[in-house]
């Protein structure tokens, strides 16, 4: 496992910060964007972060950025940089390069990478260049797909740009919401467990407990449910009958949502 040293993800100071949401376009309409709204201001508490755009006017802005756009399927950065303390910033939208999984990553798995590292404020969305740049160098040598994140306690915390989950039998598990950056992805797969008497838990995971789970997949907002067939030497069953259930109740409720937000 990869380490990085603890000046590498100092506590930064308050200003300037940059808030943001990665928010999936499709058919021009942007997924779940409540909850994404939701944990913007959600991480402008927890960034100390007083002044911002209302919901409504960013709402309106979105909408109109993709009204006025030819492109109707990708992913949305909406940020928000503060400067000051009394500073309101003007929300910035624009269309990002975007990576989604292949047929086969989804048939297959993919392969994650452990990085011993931690962000401060887990729960906040925040622009952490440094941790973002070690990550982005992993995933570019190809043999991996994402850096998964391991606290210095030795526990299992969230990807650099997903969450995780883990089956033993016929139950999940994910680290605590807490120890994360609480996905919306993340939080849709937690209610639909709920409604579909899926077992879940959310607890603690070591990483020295890796080879008592059966299988493995991450979440995100463009990774949707995505099966994982190795972590570092660790091997996993990327043919998982509840990975794929929990699959297809996601890629069912992007369509119920898309049906709702489109209808006349």
């Amino acid at each position: 496992m990869a380490q990085m040293r603890s000046e590498d993800h100092p506590m930064s100071s308050n200003f300037p910060v940059e808030l943001y949401e990665v928010i999936r376009v499709i058919r021009k309409v942007p997924l779940f964007l409540e909850e994404h709204l939701n944990r913007l201001y959600q991480s402008a508490r927890l960034a100390e972060v007083h002044h911002l755009p209302g919901p409504v006017a960013l709402e309106e802005k979105l909408i109109s950025f993709l009204r006025n756009s030819d492109v109707s399927e990708g992913n949305i950065r909406l940020s928000l940089t503060v400067s000051s303390e009394e500073d309101v910033p003007e929300p910035a939208l624009a269309f990002i390069p975007h990576r989604y999984p292949e047929d086969r990553n989804f048939a297959e798995g993919v392969r994650l990478r452990t990085l011993m590292a931690q962000r401060e404020l887990p729960n906040a969305k925040i622009y952490r260049p440094v941790l973002r740049q070690r990550t982005d160098e992993i995933i570019a040598h190809g043999k991996y797909y994402e850096v998964l994140l391991v606290n210095h306690e030795g526990y299992i915390t969230e990807g650099s740009r997903s969450n995780i989950f883990f089956v033993k039998g016929n139950r999940l598990y994910t680290p605590p919401t807490m120890q994360v950056l609480p996905g919306v992805t993340r939080k849709v797969i937690l209610r639909l467990c709920i409604e579909n008497d899926i077992l879940i838990s959310e607890e603690p995971i070591k990483l020295s407990e890796l080879d008592t789970f059966d299988a493995v997949f991450i979440s995100g907002t463009s990774v949707k449910v995505l099966p994982v067939s190795h972590i570092d030497h660790h091997e996993f069953d990327n043919g998982n009958m509840l990975v794929r259930r929990i699959g297809r109740l996601y890629d069912e409720q992007i369509e119920s949502y898309i049906r709702n937000k489109i209808m006349p």
